[in-house]
């Protein structure tokens, strides 16, 4: 009953993704460390090609690796979130990570991630404008459910915080 709550959110979390609704995504909870809310699981197909020809003729091996977008996520949700007894607020809790763990499926960082540490770029992904795509999401997802939204971020992350350290979350 409880995985069942979870794909229900997940659903309306993904009416304010219109751009991935063609991508399969499950989502559980899990027992994960306790200063991990979510995370999001994919499997990248990585083939690696060398052009035959260049090795042969020139004796330099040119390697080609080919990354692959995953077709199926997992999210995964700390467990200890079900907690919070009242089931509104662990809904919108949930969800506001639910939405977080979406955007990084949308912005694709599970790829960039997934390179080698010396070969990849520094690529930060929790910029400012990522929390603020998180929070207007998360504001069109509650405009769904019909609760009015929240006008500022940072009260936001203040209750969230509050009620995750009231049960002993964080």
């Amino acid at each position: 009953m409880v995985e069942n709550e979870l794909v229900k959110w997940l659903k309306e979390c993904q009416k304010a993704f219109p751009e991935i609704k063609s991508i399969e995504i499950k989502c559980f909870y899990r027992k994960i460390p306790k200063n991990c809310l979510g995370r999001v699981k994919g499997e990248i197909e990585i083939k690696k090609d060398i052009d035959a020809e260049a090795l042969l003729l020139e004796g330099k091996v040119k390697k080609k690796i080919i990354r692959k977008k995953p077709k199926r996520y997992e999210i995964e949700i700390n467990e200890n979130l079900k907690r919070i007894k009242e089931k509104t607020i662990r809904k919108q809790i949930v969800q506001h990570v639910i939405i977080h763990e979406l955007l990084h499926i949308l912005n694709e960082d599970i790829l960039s991630l997934s390179k080698d540490y010396k070969k990849r770029k520094r690529k930060k992904i929790h910029v400012k404008d990522f929390e603020k795509e998180v929070f207007q999401r998360y504001n069109e997802v509650r405009k769904i459910n019909g609760l009015p939204p929240i006008s500022k971020q940072e009260d936001l992350d203040l209750a969230i915080n509050k009620i995750l350290k009231k049960y002993h979350i964080i």
